[in-house]
């Protein structure tokens, strides 16, 4: 049985976090976080939230580090940009100090086999191992497209009402982000691919493109 889990870090203002009724799954207060190369917010106002679902994979194994690979590159940066066309935005370049952060993060996250975010501008996914390529993994992302409500604004951009059923896609298509690294490893029958994003979308108040 093939099982996938994905979580993506959504930005709101300061003013509004309360408002708008958004609870973390993590238990980690919400935090302002400074946006830089590394994904974090250049508004001083922003603040991020956790969201996604806690996955117990019963699987044992030990922890074993992925490498980047050129076919690694290509197809992240392919996954994402075929997105982006659709919508008319840029494509994204590779960022080899943004790949280096997500590949930290992805070794650590085998470690533990559980989502857990490091900061703001980042996707996860985790699947069973071996059973999945990278087009595929981003694919589960960019597959939120058919909830999202073009023409508005972050966080009123799903047709479902709710922002969490559309936010891996549109940090995926956002139009303001520019640089994208990807990190993957492999642990505890696991396979886990971190993405960072900078600058970092999911900005309250702003249109994805």
């Amino acid at each position: 049985m093939r099982v996938t889990s994905t979580e993506n870090l959504f930005f709101q203002k300061e003013e509004e976090t309360e408002s708008k009724g958004i609870n973390p799954v993590s238990s980690s207060q919400t935090q302002d976080i400074p946006r830089n190369e590394q994904g974090s917010a250049e508004n001083p106002e922003a603040r991020h939230l956790w969201v996604g679902q806690k996955v117990y994979f019963p699987e044992s194994g030990t922890q074993s580090t992925g490498t980047k690979s050129n076919r690694m590159v290509q197809e992240i940066l392919a996954a994402h940009n075929r997105y982006r066309a659709e919508m008319g935005v840029p494509p994204l370049k590779w960022s080899n100090s943004l790949a280096n952060n997500a590949q930290q993060w992805a070794n650590r996250l085998a470690a533990t086999g559980r989502l857990q975010h490091s900061g703001s501008g980042e996707n996860l996914w985790m699947g069973t191992a071996g059973h999945f390529s990278f087009t595929d993994m981003v694919a589960s992302w960019g597959n939120e497209k058919q909830y999202y409500l073009p023409g508005r604004k972050f966080p009123n951009v799903s047709r479902t009402g709710k922002w969490q059923d559309v936010g891996h896609y549109t940090q995926v298509i956002w139009r303001n982000t520019t640089k994208v690294g990807g990190g993957f490893a492999k642990g505890r029958g696991k396979d886990i691919l971190v993405c960072h994003y900078a600058p970092a979308g999911n900005t309250i108040g702003q249109s994805p493109v």
